[in-house]
């Protein structure tokens, strides 16, 4: 039984393994510029997101400010807050918790964020409210972990990281406390002006200190346009690519036949007749070229004159 390929031409040889080549070329190249754009791409996210975080957290050195100032008149803040509390008890509403500095900072980061389809939160644990409170053993809980634990052994203050299960990134920026913040998180035996140990928000004082954290500002981003994007990349480099790389084995196979296939055919063809004792004693190749086929066709020639 013959050895798969001995029965197959030079030339279907050479073509195979020239098409091999250039396929297995291509498909590398673009391998590698994929992979290269993407990974682009994602640190143009967080970048992204690094801004939009960083936005949160100035506003709230701002509002800080603001707050210490003395702008706002605390004792109208604090009759709106006591008649929201009287109505429904939903302290969201009063004036006063836009006042907030963490809270304005996501409101501002927030509504900037929603126009460029982001999703921006406030992940603590030991939240206040229930729905900052991110669930044990989730992607969010163990980012969250990873930035107390990088901040609190004196490290950046921001961590990125791709969630692949969703195909979201998660940008998430440190929320340290400030003076501003000791009113509502400090130690009540020195900020607590009652003497009940509560807050204006009627929550209990966990006696944090200036510089600790608490929670993160966090920015949330959808990758699927990324993906979509770079399926498109794909999709027009290989509309281009496929057609160009057809016409240059059409251009190849031509050139093979014309140089190769054709002048050793007609060796081929000539021994043939000379074995079968029907060939032309007088006929002459006559392959005027200074490559090793035309050094065969001469040596043919050479050989039948004798």
């Amino acid at each position: 039984m013959p050895k798969l390929g001995l029965n197959i031409g030079l030339s279907a040889k050479i073509i195979a393994v020239t098409v091999g080549i250039l396929v297995v070329v291509v498909a590398v190249n673009y391998s590698f510029f994929i992979s290269r754009h993407t990974e682009a791409m994602k640190e143009a996210k967080m970048e992204q997101a690094a801004r939009f975080t960083a936005l949160a957290d100035e506003t709230k050195s701002h509002m800080s400010k603001v707050v210490t100032s003395g702008v706002f008149d605390e004792d109208i803040l604090m009759e709106d807050l006591q008649r929201v509390l009287e109505e429904d008890g939903d302290y969201h509403k009063a004036k006063v918790f836009n006042t907030i500095p963490i809270v304005a900072g996501w409101e501002a980061a927030g509504a900037a964020a929603e126009r460029e389809g982001m999703i921006v939160r406030v992940p603590a644990f030991a939240s206040r409210n229930p729905e900052n409170e991110p669930e044990r053993g989730s992607f969010e809980a163990d980012l969250l972990s990873d930035l107390r634990d990088q901040v609190m052994a004196g490290g950046v203050v921001t961590i990125g990281r791709i969630d692949e299960q969703t195909n979201t990134l998660h940008y998430l920026r440190a929320i340290r406390l400030g003076e501003t913040c000791m009113s509502c998180h400090g130690d009540p035996a020195k900020y607590d002006e009652d003497g009940d140990g509560k807050d204006l928000l009627g929550f209990a004082m966990e006696g944090w200190e200036i510089g600790d954290m608490h929670g993160a500002y966090e920015v949330v981003m959808p990758l699927d346009k990324m993906d979509a994007q770079i399926a498109g990349v794909i999709k027009g480099g290989m509309m281009a690519t496929v057609p160009l790389v057809l016409v240059g084995i059409g251009i190849f196979i031509f050139a093979l036949r014309l140089l190769l296939t054709r002048p050793v055919g007609q060796v081929v063809g000539m021994l043939k007749d000379i074995a079968t004792g029907e060939g032309d004693l007088t006929r002459r190749l006559n392959i005027n070229r200074g490559d090793e086929i035309g050094q065969l066709g001469h040596w043919f020639d050479t050989i039948v004159t004798r």
